[in-house]
């Protein structure tokens, strides 16, 4: 059998298993065309600073009828979510660009720096909120207009679900780290509101007087345990850290698919923003002509780009039973 139509069994093969693989494709880099995502992302985090602004300005007012500490932390984590939507709508517009001869690898990190520029602004908002709440404590006072506020903020809330429940589906498509930190910062506000729901009605309908303090103090809290679920994220990408283990072997098996590959070795990976880089070498019968062996590295791409079509892909072919390791060996993955 001719090495053309093995490859094209092999496409066959991987393009049949991967409509089986649907639920495993989403929330994943690298799945969707760069121009695809794009839209996505841009659509979502215009609607993030639409809606970041709203309840921001909504929540300044209601701090200044009601003077409650909880409302006042849910204002600053609302005016962290608008400046962290911000950037996210700049950076996927510029992680979408294409590359150039200076940035040959693409401008996709942009989107982990703006998911770092967040971490930093909910720090300090943390921060902020700590230091309000130290001011209140032992100076608790009734908290006005309760009733209201408390119906203003479910409003809030049920924006906030609806809103979380587009960038799910954006993640879902596009595997955007920058979608995720800012929904990392809506899920965080949707339970913000929720705490100061809890601490208006404790503060104003029982004895607790402290607890619109404690709610705030709770939700400053909060916000440094996004802040580190943010910071994660981005620096794993900042740090080209590899794909998940079902993500490599993946792409491991889609090259494994033509029969005339012996094994993949040296597989590398990494993401940023919605594009992937993949190199790996695969080791190939030694009689193969070179035309042969251009065929075969050919189909492996297009299988690979068929479930990968944002990848960037880098294959050295390499004679079956030749030990020798080509680059640097520190960077070589045998131990992984």
């Amino acid at each position: 059998m001719s090495a053309n139509s093995d490859i094209s069994n092999a496409d066959l093969t991987a393009t049949t298993d991967d409509r089986f693989d649907q639920p495993n494709r989403r929330g994943r880099p690298g799945r969707l065309r760069p121009d695809d995502s794009a839209v996505i992302t841009r659509r979502i985090t215009a609607l993030a600073v639409g809606l970041g602004l709203f309840m921001a300005v909504g929540k300044f007012v209601l701090w200044g009828e009601t003077g409650s500490v909880g409302v006042l932390a849910s204002l600053v984590h609302s005016m962290l979510d608008m400046f962290g939507a911000i950037a996210s709508f700049v950076a996927v517009r510029f992680a979408s660009r294409e590359p150039n001869p200076e940035y040959r690898f693409g401008f996709g990190k942009a989107e982990s720096f703006s998911a770092v520029f967040q971490v930093c602004l909910i720090v300090v908002g943390a921060f902020h909120l700590l230091q309000e709440v130290i001011g209140h404590v032992g100076h608790t006072h009734a908290v006005s207009q309760s009733g209201p506020a408390i119906m203003v903020l479910m409003f809030f809330i049920a924006l906030t679900l609806w809103l979380i429940i587009a960038q799910s589906w954006a993640i879902r498509a596009t595997g955007s780290i920058a979608v995720r930190g800012d929904r990392a910062h809506y899920i965080a506000d949707l339970l913000a509101n929720i705490f100061v729901i809890i601490g208006i009605a404790l503060a104003t309908y029982t004895s607790l007087k402290w607890a619109d303090a404690v709610v705030g103090g709770l939700m400053a809290i909060w916000l440094l345990f996004t802040a580190v679920q943010i910071a994660r994220l981005a620096w794993g990408q900042l740090m080209d850290r590899e794909l998940n283990a079902d993500e490599r072997r993946s792409i491991e098996r889609l090259a494994m698919a033509d029969n005339h590959v012996r094994a993949v070795t040296e597989l590398r990976t990494r993401a940023a923003g919605p594009h992937l880089h993949i190199q790996m070498r695969l080791d190939l019968d030694e009689t193969l002509s070179l035309a042969e062996a251009h065929e075969i590295i050919l189909g492996t791409e297009r299988r690979i780009m068929a479930a990968f079509p944002a990848a960037d892909i880098l294959i050295h072919p390499h004679p079956a039973g030749c030990g020798h390791a080509h680059g640097n060996s520190r960077f070589h993955t045998s131990k992984a």
